[in-house]
């Protein structure tokens, strides 16, 4: 009664939202989101102070989608490009970059080559010819045009940003002089002996880091480049399922066993299915082999047409099947087994004469009465089939590559030999063939096994007085663990996130996040199959972190340090046996070291700068104070150098420094720009 008496209060509000949902059916999108505040006043982001309205970022989304682009990504592309016109702009004109008319027509229906055509256009199938005559015939009615100059505008945007990146990699170059050093880095190598303590080996409890030197080592390292902070939200989440219960699923399962019982009467099986069938009509043909593991549809081969199987479940759908006919279908298929001798090059014929020669013992071996099944397992190189004793079941002629084919289908059942293909060599025997196979034709009317609408109250309800209840973390967790409710985290959300933590479609959930204070609790939201109660733990903004959100990462720091200073002093010693010994390690002696990857061999640490650096620098048989590095404290003892070979032209080098640079240049420079353009993005 009280919620009957909440919707007469509010009967004004009722109203104005039933009039605003048939101005759907009879008013322009565009207008309709103006009209909700999502035009003009409403602004979603900007760049440098240029302000993108909700009007202007949903329009240019439904234009995409009206173009046929989709996906997941399509949203965060639209922004990408909407942002990137606005702060790219004035770099295009400052360059005179632009795509003529010409440019496009040749684009289309010429010979210009675009990354992105191929990729947008091309990639399902679709041949440059195809698109060429959708093109054209977009050209002859008015509504084809318009579609044209929404394409053209997207191509073109695009095309910009490929040229933009063609000249900026254009623009990577590497000298002679920096191929040297890159030659001289990677060969010119020391060997040295030396004592390492490392990190991972110190417990924890040798030294003491007060809350202090914490306090200072974040005063000193919280603008380090590896603790700048993105933009994020760190949440706990409860899941509350809202699935089928008992009850719903005994319904579907009475129902589909009360039309099963009419469809075996009913005279027309195919219009029965259609008028009872929440979706489109099921009728399936199938193959023995297509359903022999499963228990109920693999009897589809055995009873009787006209027999009814089922309900039956699959997944999280309840299903009858009628079995409308069965009939034999050609179907020229061979089943073989073979034992794969691998080729390294198949175009070296001494290689390839061992295989064979190979091949021909193991059929002797065969003939002799050997076992093919533990041959396969021991000889074959084919990791998809020598677990099966190197069968493959019956596949249809054409799939294997030609001489395999050959062997299969032309020689007797019962053959054995070998042939050559770009794999290697191939010992088969030819097993069985048959030139038809039974189908059996199935109608289905299927139920997915969904919560009813009384379920789903019934969780709501459980979700917000569970959410209600909670007001903390603490209490949070304490209900979900009585309640048998799953509960874990999601860190560093970004503002752009679709999914996470398992669940799929959790755009409201991170919405939600974006919006809350620290240590808000949320309503339920439905998100998949569960509604979710979230708590928002913390909010991370660009840049230099707060201390209390890398406490632990300063912690571990501030320890490492002082675990460095502690072994630092224990080294300092007057050789290296002596620092080896109080460490409590061995004088071990590391070989071909270089300053290009500066990695010690043997030593289980990452790469040391310092410690290759000093290898090449301190005096042949001099000792170096304790170093201390990355993965722990060193004290090195250089032994010798050896210098690179002489060599007058890098070329090789100077290629790899290039092509390194060109995989990155674009993306680093984009980015670069959209950082200093002061990109918002207030989406939701």
């Amino acid at each position: 009664m009280a919620m009957i008496e909440n919707i007469r209060n509010r009967q004004g509000l009722l109203m104005v939202f039933l009039g605003i949902g048939m101005l759907g059916f009879l008013v322009p999108f565009d207008a309709v989101l103006a009209l909700m505040g999502q035009g003009a006043t409403s602004e979603v982001g900007s760049v440098n102070g240029t302000s993108i309205s909700g009007q202007e970022y949903q329009v240019a989304v439904q234009q995409r989608k009206s173009l046929g682009f989709s996906g997941d990504q399509l949203q965060d592309e639209v922004w990408q490009d909407l942002t990137a016109a606005i702060f790219m702009d004035d770099e295009y004109s400052e360059i005179g970059m632009n795509v003529s008319d010409k440019e496009y027509q040749e684009m289309l229906f010429g010979d210009i080559a675009s990354q992105y055509m191929s990729r947008a256009f091309y990639s399902n199938g679709d041949n440059k010819r195809t698109w060429v005559q959708n093109f054209q015939n977009m050209l002859t009615t008015p509504q084809g045009k318009a579609s044209f100059l929404n394409y053209k505008r997207v191509i073109t945007a695009k095309r910009m940003k490929e040229k933009f990146e063609t000249l900026v990699q254009a623009g990577a170059y590497s000298t002679a002089l920096e191929g040297k050093y890159d030659y001289l880095s990677s060969e010119r190598k020391a060997e040295f002996k030396y004592a390492v303590k490392l990190y991972n080996s110190i417990a924890d409890s040798i030294v003491t880091v007060s809350n202090r030197d914490v306090q200072a080592y974040y005063a000193e390292h919280k603008e380090d480049k590896e603790y700048q902070q993105a933009e994020g939200r760190d949440i706990s989440i409860v899941k509350i399922p809202v699935g089928a219960s008992d009850v719903d699923i005994d319904k579907i399962n009475a129902e589909l066993e009360t039309l099963a019982k009419e469809w075996k009467t009913a005279d027309n099986k195919i219009e029965f299915a259609t008028s009872n069938s929440e979706g489109a009509t099921s009728v399936s043909t199938l193959r023995k082999s297509a359903v022999e593991t499963d228990i109920n549809e693999s009897s589809f081969f055995d009873v009787e047409v006209g027999t009814v199987v089922g309900p039956y479940q699959k997944g999280n759908v309840l299903t009858i099947a009628n079995v409308m006919g069965r009939t034999m279908v050609a179907d020229t298929a061979a089943r073989v087994r073979h034992i794969l001798l691998q080729a390294k090059d198949v175009k070296d014929a001494n290689e390839m004469a061992a295989l064979n020669a190979k091949a021909d013992s193991l059929e002797r071996l065969l003939r002799n009465g050997a076992d093919f099944t533990d041959l396969a397992a021991r000889f074959s190189d084919d990791p998809g089939s020598k677990s099966n004793g190197g069968v493959y079941d019956f596949f249809p002629q054409g799939r294997m590559v030609k001489p395999f084919d050959d062997f299969s289908f032309n020689k007797r059942i019962g053959a054995i030999g070998s042939v050559e293909t770009s794999y290697g060599v191939h010992l088969i025997e030819v097993l069985d063939r048959r030139k038809e196979v039974e189908e059996v034709e199935v109608a289905m009317i299927t139920r997915n096994m969904d919560a009813s609408d009384k379920t789903k109250r019934d969780a709501y309800a459980a979700a917000n007085e569970f959410a209600i209840n909670s007001t903390d973390l603490g209490s949070l967790e304490e209900a979900a663990d009585e309640n048998g409710y799953t509960i874990s985290e999601a860190l560093n959300i970004i503002r752009s996130a679709k999914s996470l933590s398992g669940m799929r479609n959790a755009t409201e959930l991170v919405n939600w996040a974006y919006g809350a204070e620290v240590g808000e609790i949320s309503q339920p939201i439905l998100a998949d199959n569960n509604y979710v109660v979230a708590i928002l733990n913390a909010s991370k903004e660009k840049g230099i972190p707060k201390f209390e959100d890398v406490e632990e990462k300063m912690r571990a720091g501030a320890l490492k340090l002082a675990q460095g200073e502690y072994y630092a002093k224990l080294m300092n010693t007057s050789n290296l046996e002596e620092a080896a010994a109080a460490a409590g390690v061995t004088v071990k002696t590391a070989l071909n070291v270089n300053l290009k990857t500066a990695v010690v061999p043997g030593s289980g640490a990452s790469a040391e700068p310092k410690v290759a650096g000093l290898a090449f620098s301190i005096p042949i048989g001099e000792m170096s104070m304790p170093i201390i590095g990355n993965s722990g404290v060193w004290v090195i003892a250089p032994t010798s150098v050896t210098e690179a070979a002489e060599k007058t032209e890098f070329l090789t080098e100077q290629t790899d420094l290039v092509t390194k640079a060109r995989n990155s240049l674009s993306l680093a420079i984009t980015n670069a720009m959209r950082d200093e353009s002061n990109v918002v993005d207030n989406r939701k």
